[in-house]
């Protein structure tokens, strides 16, 4: 179900757009464009990277890395509290999505999560505004889609050329300024709800799989044709065994002497000092009484015990589309070699371009409004996941000839 460009409606409706999408309920259906709305042309792509994240990652800062994503996606949501907005978390970064109207309180909070970045965590991050007329003006498209995940749950699926367009533009040292977030101005975010206390989980079954995957062909049809072989191939290999990342007995949640710096950084905007140390002990103190109501599958307010850990699983994003295929899988090492098989053939028809990074564990990384079903987790690979299957991805595409754009951005 796709709508014309830059429909007419009036303000409020525009800014219940997301809210307003029709449901895509089967994951391979992600990939049909019928299930994509164009975004309104006064709707604006937000981009957040860690600057460096590569080299950030090689120094064991891959948790902080996650951080600075996720925190992107919590200041959002808390600046503009009363509309569902689409985002999708990359790693590294976070693309999202917001109207026009909502545009001045979301660079305050944007200019509060750089603050975030440096005076927390020592870190660079970039973060952009990129109007979604001037991607249409040039002929990229810009596509929402809206996937019921679990009951209590929605996330965004992201198509269309504009977003990948949209971080090339940002990363160009001519155009990019006129998209950067100018750092002049109020900077303040609220990251509340943000939460890094389960410890991470293990594979169950041999490897942790960052997979990213990238159809080359220049149609949309085709694309999707490319995407949607990928899914099967990926489904076919894995067959009736469960991939999810995350699982009952492998989500555990950090005791007393648990590491929660990560967390206490976010919520404290510190590195160090009163504030710091207030926000690691409530932390700590959260996680013990969420350890002990699990073990006793007990209830305490809205936090149901014997619940809460299937609904982290069927809230978490261990799959996504936003132009690239996106999924963190718990697979065999034969199951993993097939598929990188079947993705080097593709690669080497031209078909698509792909990255992939092997942990040990999944990295999950939380906002929660509510223990009673809203709440989400993100999902990457620990050592690095997403950003280095990144790496691996940026390398074939160049190596292709993709337009600068492409390459630079995906």
């Amino acid at each position: 179900m796709s709508s014309e460009p830059g429909a007419p409606g009036t303000a409020a409706a525009e800014e219940r757009f997301f809210a307003g999408l029709p449901e895509i309920h089967e994951f391979p259906q992600v990939v049909d464009q019928r299930h994509y709305t164009e975004a309104p042309s006064s709707w604006h792509v937000l981009l957040t990277d860690v600057r460096g994240s590569t080299k950030a990652i090689e120094a064991g800062r891959y948790k902080d890395v996650n951080a600075l994503g996720v925190a992107s996606i919590v200041a959002i949501r808390n600046a503009i509290p009363d509309l569902e907005l689409p985002y999708v978390f990359g790693g590294d970064g976070a693309t999202l999505l917001v109207p026009g109207s909502r545009l001045a309180p979301a660079e305050v909070a944007l200019r509060g999560v750089q603050k975030l970045a440096r005076e927390a965590f020592a870190l660079d991050l970039r973060v952009g505004a990129v109007p979604v007329a001037d991607l249409r003006a040039a002929g990229h498209a810009v596509r929402v889609g809206r996937y019921r995940a679990s009951p209590q749950v929605c996330f965004a699926m992201l198509a269309g050329t504009g977003f990948t367009i949209a971080e090339g533009w940002l990363k160009d040292p001519g155009r990019g300024a006129r998209y950067l977030v100018s750092g002049q101005g109020a900077a303040d975010a609220s990251f509340e709800g943000f939460e890094c206390r389960w410890q991470p989980v293990d594979s169950r079954r041999g490897t942790i799989a960052s997979l990213l995957v990238s159809a080359l062909p220049r149609s949309e049809p085709e694309r999707a044709q490319v995407y949607r072989a990928v899914i099967s191939r990926i489904e076919q290999v894995i067959g009736g065994g469960d991939s999810r990342p995350l699982s009952l007995r492998g989500l555990r949640l950090g005791g007393l002497g648990g590491d929660y710096s990560t967390e206490a950084r976010v919520r404290s905007g510190q590195a160090s000092g009163s504030a710091f140390a207030g926000a690691h002990a409530r932390a700590r103190k959260g996680a013990f009484v969420g350890r002990v109501l699990l073990g006793l599958r007990a209830r305490a307010g809205s936090f149901d015990g014997a619940q809460y850990r299937r609904e982290v699983i069927d809230n978490s994003d261990f799959r996504k589309f936003d132009e690239t295929l996106r999924m963190v899988l718990d697979l065999a090492e034969a199951e993993l070699q097939k598929i990188v098989a079947f993705l080097d053939a593709e690669h080497g028809s031209g078909r698509v371009a792909y990255g992939v990074h092997r942990s040990s564990a999944a990295l999950v990384t939380c906002f929660v409004r509510s223990y009673a079903g809203d709440h989400l987790h993100f999902v990457d690979g620990a050592d690095g996941g997403y950003a280095l299957a990144a790496r691996q991805l940026k390398g074939q595409l160049a190596g292709r000839g993709s337009p600068p754009d492409l390459a630079t951005a995906r």
